[in-house]
């Protein structure tokens, strides 16, 4: 698992995968290793098989503390499907599990910009700016693991929600 997110934030997803599904073949019953399978797949554009990893991971642990980034990853997946609504809504969600999560908040500020709603975007945007005074154009790019096509989508999102580099 630990190699297969080195691989991830270093946006290999194929290797990230690897490691993800070798751990999942040690331990079927291993929740985190489709969770995060599931991610690196959103990260990557490969909303499908991002969802039902997803799905996976939640149905394997329901109560486990993991899930609001199983939530988020949610938000990632339908947010490179171009289904703003539904990204919101599981953004949403992982917001009500840990109101805190930042990338969770970033994600809501993209797909409520991409989904036309410019004014809540923009509330979103002043929330997570306080949260994170650092946040720029800039540092998405640098530290978010999204590959190329997902991060010119989700940069396109967070530009129209109001961050500037």
């Amino acid at each position: 698992m630990a190699l297969g997110y080195l691989a991830f934030v270093a946006r290999q997803t194929d290797e990230a995968l690897r490691r993800y599904f070798a751990a999942a073949h040690r331990n079927p019953n291993f929740a985190p290793a489709y969770g995060y399978a599931g991610w690196a797949q959103a990260h990557d554009g490969r909303s499908e098989a991002a969802i039902e990893n997803l799905v996976k991971a939640i149905r394997l642990s329901p109560r486990d503390p993991f899930n609001v980034f199983y939530a988020a990853g949610f938000a990632a997946a339908y947010y490179t499907a171009g289904r703003y609504a539904e990204a919101i809504e599981w953004a949403r969600q992982a917001l009500m599990l840990r109101p805190g999560h930042l990338g969770a908040r970033r994600k809501l500020c993209a797909s409520l910009a991409q989904a036309g709603l410019l004014e809540e975007a923009h509330t979103e945007m002043a929330r997570l700016r306080e949260l994170q005074p650092n946040l720029s154009l800039a540092w998405i790019k640098q530290s978010v693991p999204y590959t190329a096509g997902p991060m010119e989508r989700f940069l396109e999102g967070m530009r129209k929600a109001g961050l500037k580099d």
